[in-house]
């Protein structure tokens, strides 16, 4: 069975601020690609343009101009973008979907238009001039002064472009995480090396992708706030994919979608909270699927893991019958930097060397080309991190990145977290331990813990070969809303 590499992009949203009345312009670019003339026929895409025009219906039932366009080469790509960004004055809300085929180069991930010539294998060069770089993309919409841009890139995947013996032509698998700009939020259909189904079988008779029709399923909740609904489509999505089947033979597949935050101001809100929904042209059929994904259990803090899983489910506690707030654990000298409306908090950062600087904000913005570095003496033992949220919050997830991944050579030049000990605000405990591999890693919280904050303290490290300061690339609490 082959799942095609698609990609879905919601580029530049401004949007909905709780407290906020819907005054702005609302303004959106669709386009979906199914046929690219110059693939092969196994190469090309059946449910881009569904995922295009039901996305349409849904920002037309949200109050959205709509720009649209299907299959489209370069040029028409790029014309469709000029009149879209045209109609966009600052503080206007904008949205960008684009459903099709997308490679990853270099880290940075390129929309193919459906005229994309033949490709061979050394020719990187000629694909990135043939296609449209998100960075581009997001530019010129930033350009109009939006104040939050959405990303949101469904991306099935193998790539569609031949690899030589010794040399792949951009990512063999998925997309790349990409560069975290301020006001950017952004969704991608699959975890970082995963890739995304097209259809969960040959016959599947659902006309969209398998992460549109989940993300057209929550859309349709005004209720929601843009994290929330990045977390409801991430776990609904997850659990579809594992029944995806081959022949009548089931194949489960892993598809967790990660999201990443940038925006500040408060929640955002597709849509006026209590409105009808929006109304989709995406069946509702999700409801049958699995409800929850597998759960991999590790053994409880206390003693001592068997070979890690990349996703680990911790051994928590009932909580207790009620939660009051705490003040989050402080310290003189202590750096911060917000997320959104989350605020991460660390106990030291190396000073800035050679240009570039390891402050807190690496943790969650930067891509694999940053990380926060600790700053003290030593090997970065009882040096912490801590993550504040604006309301109790239910933590069900944690992705670590850890180690400077910049490259394999930095990698092993400094030192890495072997284990990492997580308190939460109700006093609940767990110890995440990583592989030491330049990879991210999910660890599973189940059930949820409630909580006000979460500290991270690095309890024991994989030595560098040269430096001894610690580093983590990524450290991502995802949470929902304690019920």
């Amino acid at each position: 069975m082959l799942y095609w590499m698609r990609m879905a992009m919601v580029g530049a949203v401004c949007l909905c601020f709780a407290g906020e009345a819907l005054a702005e312009k609302r303004v959106a670019l669709v386009i979906g690609n199914d046929n690219y003339t110059n693939l092969a026929p196994d190469q090309q895409l059946k449910k881009a343009v569904n995922d295009a025009r039901s996305i349409e219906s849904a920002f037309r039932g949200l109050g959205f101009e709509v720009v649209s366009g299907v299959n489209l080469g370069r040029q028409g790509m790029i014309d469709k973008l000029a009149d879209f960004t045209a109609r966009l004055q600052p503080g206007d809300i904008a949205a960008v979907f684009y459903a099709g085929h997308g490679v990853a180069m270099q880290n940075i991930n390129y929309l193919v238009p459906s005229d994309v010539p033949t490709i061979q294998a050394t020719s990187e060069a000629r694909l990135r001039g043939a296609s449209i770089a998100e960075p581009d993309l997001l530019a010129e919409i930033q350009a109009k002064q939006v104040r939050v841009a959405l990303v949101v890139i469904d991306a099935c995947r193998e790539n569609p472009f031949p690899t030589g013996p010794t040399r792949s032509l951009g990512r063999t698998r998925g997309l790349a995480e990409g560069q975290n700009l301020r006001g950017v939020f952004k969704i991608y259909s699959a975890g970082e090396n995963q890739t995304a189904l097209d259809r969960l079988s040959d016959n599947d008779p659902v006309p969209n992708s398998v992460f549109t029709r989940v993300f057209l399923e929550q859309l349709a909740r005004p209720e929601l706030h843009l994290a929330d609904l990045a977390f409801e489509t991430r776990e609904k999505v997850a659990a579809l994919a594992l029944t995806a089947t081959d022949g009548g033979r089931p194949v489960p597949h892993e598809q967790t979608p990660g999201y990443y935050d940038q925006t500040v101001g408060g929640r955002i809100f597709l849509g006026k909270r209590g409105s009808a929904p929006p109304v989709a042209s995406a069946p509702d059929t999700f409801k049958s699927a699995a409800a929850t994904a597998p759960v991999i259990p590790v053994t409880p803090p206390s003693q001592p893991p068997v070979a890690p899983p990349l996703q680990q489910q911790a051994a928590i506690s009932p909580p207790p019958a009620s939660i009051t707030r705490s003040a989050r654990p402080s310290a003189p000298g202590e750096r911060c930097a917000r997320n959104g409306l989350d605020l991460y908090c660390v106990s030291s950062v190396l000073p800035s060397q050679f240009g570039n600087t390891y402050g807190p904000a690496n943790l969650f913005s930067g891509g694999q080309s940053v990380a926060w570095v600790e700053g003290r003496s030593g090997q970065g033992i009882g040096e912490w991190i801590v993550v504040e949220f604006d309301e109790l919050r239910t933590v069900d997830f944690i992705q670590v990145r850890t180690g400077y991944q910049k490259n394999a050579d930095i990698f092993y030049k400094n030192s890495r977290v072997r284990q990492l000990r997580a308190e939460f605000s109700n006093g609940h405990t767990m110890t995440l331990r990583p592989q030491d591999e330049i990879t991210t890693e999910s660890f599973r919280v189940d059930p949820g813990v409630k909580a006000y904050w979460v500290k991270f303290t690095i309890e024991a490290v994989y030595p560098g070969n040269k430096y001894t300061d610690t580093a983590i690339g990524k450290l991502n609490v995802q949470s929902r809303p304690a019920q």
